[in-house]
C-alpha cells in the first residue's frame, strides 16, 4: 500500500510542476558582450498583468536591475502573452538571472570572453563533415571517387575527386554549398587575420597538433584542394558528387554501402556541369546555366590565392591560375546550375546567379585594384540590389543562394564613393525588410525571417550583412534586430536551445539530431548548427519525417513555426555543414568585439 501512496504522490507532484510551468524566460545561453545590446523574452501560457522583472546576481541573488517588459504579439508563437525584457543597462560582468511573474530564466553570463573559441568550435563539425579521410573517425572513406556522369564524351570515366566535406548527415557533396562554407571561412580570416582569435590546435589533416597555419584556414584548404580537383579545366567543372540515393541508411561514411551501379561501396558519380536540366532517371532540375556554380568558383579561387598567398605561395599561384578562366567560363554560358535529384523531387533549387558573379567580380577587384573588375562587379551587382529572400520573404529550398551577398560588402569598401554609397544602400534595405517585417509581425523575438527549410542559415546571413553594415557605416538602426537573431541562435527562442549541437556546455543544446554519429556511434555532431524551424505546412508536407520520441518542445509548438530535437525530423534538426561555416564570420567578429572591451581603453559607446 505505501508504494502506491509514494507513487500517487510523485504522480501529484509531476503534475503539480507541469501546472506552474506556463511561462519561461528564454535569454541568450552562451552571454552576452557588456557593451552589446541585451534582450530577454518571456512567455507565458497565461496572461499576467504585471509587467515588471528583476535581474539578480546569480551568485548573491542581489538585485542589480529592475525594468518593465514591453507587449508583443504572443499569438505569434501560440502563446497568451510575450514581454520582450531589456537588459542592456547591465554592464557590469557576473553571472545573473531574471524573474518575471513568478519565472525564473536559466542562469546567463556577461563578460568579455563568452564568445571566446566559439567560432573555432564550428570547425569541430567541419572535421567530422569530411570525405576522403575522416579525422573525426580516424579513417578513410569514398576512396573511389568518382564516374564521371553527363558529359558528351567522358560520361563512365573515373576522376579523382577525393575530399571535400559531406554536405549534411547524409554523404552528397555539393559544389555550392562547399564552395560557399570555404569562401565563408576564407572571409572570417580576412577580415580578423588575428592568431589569438583562430587557434592552431589541428594539423592539415585533421588531426590534433599544431602545423603553424590556423585551423579554419586548414578547413578552408580542405575545401579548396577539393574545388581545384572538381574543376581539373577551365571549362570543366563539377557540381555534385553522388545523388539521393545516398539516402539508404544511417551508417558511417567508411561504411558506405550504396551501389550506384558501378559496385557496392565503390565509386559514386560525379555530374558534369552541362549549363541544362539534368536528372539520371524521372525527376530533373531547372538548370539554366553555368555561372552560379563557375563564378563560385572564381571568387573562392581569388580570395583563396590571396589569403594563402602568405602561407603557401605556390598553392596561392595554382588557385589565382585557375580564378579567371573560372569566370571567363561563367559569363560565356550565363544561368543557374541546380543540383540533381535521382529518386525523390528534392534538390537544391538555386535560381540566382547575378549575385555569384558580383562576387567573383568583387573579389577580384579586391585583389588587385584592377577597374576592369570593379566596373564588371557593379554592372552585376545592381541587377540584384536586395538578396530576394529578404525582400520577398519566401523561397524554396537553397532558391537563392547564397544567403547573403556579401559582393555588396566588398563593393561598399571601394574608393569610388559613389560606388560605396550605392552598395551600403543596397545592405541597409535588405536589412530594413527584416526589420519592417519583424515590427509588423510585432515578433517577441524581433525575428523577421521566413521560416523556410534551413532559417538558420538565413538568420546567420541576416546577421552577417547587419554586422558588416554597421561596421561600414556606424549606423545603429539595425543592433537591437541583430542582437535578437543573434540570441535567437543561442537559446533566445520559443524552444529556450541552442542551435549548435553541443553548445553552450551545460546549457540546452541538440542531443538528438538527424545524424549517423548519432545513431551508431551515440555521439553527438558537436559543432554543427542545425537547418532551425521551419512553417508547420513545410513539416507536415516533407516525405519520411517522423518524430521518434515524445516532443520534449510540445508546449512551444502551436506558432508560427515549429523544432523537434528529435532524430526523425530531418527539416528542423539536421546539422549542415555550409550553415555551419557561415557564423564563422560572426562568432569570429564577436570575439573580436569581447577582446576590444576588455581592453582598459575600451571606451563606452
Amino acid at each position: 500500500m505505501k508504494y502506491r501512496i509514494a507513487f500517487l504522490l510523485l504522480i501529484l507532484n509531476t503534475l503539480a510542476v507541469s501546472a506552474q510551468e506556463s511561462s519561461w524566460i528564454r535569454v541568450n545561453l552562451v552571454g552576452y558582450l557588456p557593451e552589446s545590446v541585451k534582450s530577454a523574452v518571456f512567455i507565458s501560457l497565461q496572461p499576467h498583468s504585471d509587467r515588471q522583472f528583476t535581474v539578480r546576481n546569480a551568485l548573491t541573488d542581489a538585485i542589480v536591475l529592475q525594468g518593465t517588459g514591453v507587449e508583443a504579439n504572443a499569438e505569434r508563437w501560440g502563446m497568451s502573452q510575450a514581454l520582450r525584457l531589456d537588459l542592456s543597462a547591465l554592464e557590469t560582468v557576473g553571472s545573473y538571472y531574471i524573474e518575471c511573474n513568478g519565472s525564473r530564466s536559466p542562469q546567463f553570463r556577461i563578460g568579455a570572453d563568452v564568445y571566446d573559441h566559439t567560432a573555432d568550435f564550428l570547425l569541430n563539425y567541419m572535421r567530422q563533415q569530411r570525405c576522403g579521410y575522416n579525422p573525426f573517425l580516424g579513417a578513410h572513406c569514398h576512396q573511389d571517387d568518382g564516374y564521371i556522369v553527363d558529359h558528351p564524351t567522358l560520361t563512365g570515366e573515373k576522376i579523382d575527386v577525393r575530399g571535400g566535406w559531406h554536405d549534411a548527415s547524409d554523404y552528397l557533396q555539393y559544389l555550392p554549398t562547399s564552395a560557399n562554407a570555404t569562401f565563408q571561412m576564407l572571409f572570417a580570416w580576412q577580415q580578423t587575420p588575428d592568431k589569438t582569435i583562430f587557434a592552431d590546435e589541428y594539423d592539415a589533416a585533421g588531426e590534433k597538433g599544431s602545423n603553424g597555419i590556423p585551423d579554419i584556414l586548414d578547413e578552408a584548404r580542405w575545401g579548396l584542394e577539393w574545388m581545384m580537383r572538381m574543376n581539373p579545366d577551365s571549362a570543366v567543372m563539377f557540381n555534385q558528387i553522388a545523388d539521393d540515393r545516398d539516402h539508404a541508411s544511417m551508417r558511417l561514411p567508411n561504411l558506405d554501402s550504396v551501389d550506384y551501379g558501378w559496385g557496392k561501396g565503390t565509386g559514386r558519380p560525379v555530374y558534369f556541369i552541362t549549363g541544362k536540366p539534368q536528372g539520371l532517371r524521372k525527376y530533373k532540375n531547372r538548370t539554366t546555366g553555368v555561372s552560379s556554380s563557375a563564378a563560385k568558383f572564381s571568387s573562392t579561387f581569388t580570395l583563396g590565392a590571396k589569403i594563402f598567398g602568405a602561407f603557401d605561395p605556390d598553392f596561392a599561384a595554382q588557385l589565382d591560375s585557375k580564378a579567371v578562366p573560372a569566370f571567363g567560363f561563367a559569363e560565356a554560358v550565363p544561368g543557374n546550375t541546380q543540383t540533381a535529384c535521382t529518386v525523390s523531387p528534392y534538390f537544391y533549387e538555386e535560381d540566382n546567379y547575378v549575385d555569384d558573379m558580383e562576387l567573383a567580380a568583387a573579389v577580384r577587384f579586391d585583389a588587385t585594384g584592377e577597374e576592369y573588375w570593379k566596373t564588371r562587379a557593379d554592372y552585376w551587382g545592381q541587377l540584384e540590389e536586395i538578396t530576394p529572400w529578404m525582400e520577398l520573404n519566401r523561397a524554396r529550398h537553397y532558391q537563392f543562394y547564397p544567403f547573403v551577398n556579401l559582393g555588396h560588402y566588398y563593393l561598399s569598401q571601394s574608393n569610388d564613393t559613389a560606388i560605396s554609397a550605392k552598395y551600403t544602400a543596397f545592405m541597409r534595405r535588405g536589412l530594413e525588410c527584416l526589420l519592417k517585417r519583424a515590427q509588423e509581425y510585432d515578433d517577441p523575438f524581433l525575428n523577421g525571417i521566413p521560416f523556410i527549410w534551413c532559417s538558420n542559415n538565413l538568420v546567420a546571413a541576416a546577421i552577417t550583412q547587419a554586422r558588416l553594415y554597421h561596421q561600414i557605416s556606424g549606423d545603429k538602426t539595425f543592433l537591437t534586430m541583430e542582437a535578437a537573431l543573434r540570441d535567437w541562435l543561442f537559446g533566445c527562442n520559443p524552444w529556450g536551445t541552442s542551435m549548435i549541437c553541443g553548445f553552450p556546455d551545460g546549457g540546452d543544446h541538440p542531443t538528438d539530431p538527424h545524424s549517423s554519429f548519432i545513431t551508431v556511434l551515440h555521439r553527438i555532431p558537436v559543432g554543427g548548427l542545425v537547418d532551425g524551424p521551419v512553417y508547420r505546412s513545410i513539416f507536415d508536407s516533407l516525405i519520411g519525417i517522423r518524430l521518434n520520441d515524445a516532443d520534449e518542445y510540445a508546449a512551444f509548438q502551436n506558432g508560427v513555426a515549429v523544432y523537434h530535437d528529435d532524430i526523425g525530423d530531418y527539416s528542423t534538426n539536421e546539422p549542415t555543414m555550409d550553415g555551419t561555416a557561415s557564423l564563422s564570420f560572426y562568432l569570429s567578429t564577436m570575439q573580436k568585439a569581447g577582446k576590444m572591451q576588455s581592453s582598459p581603453l575600451s571606451s563606452r559607446h
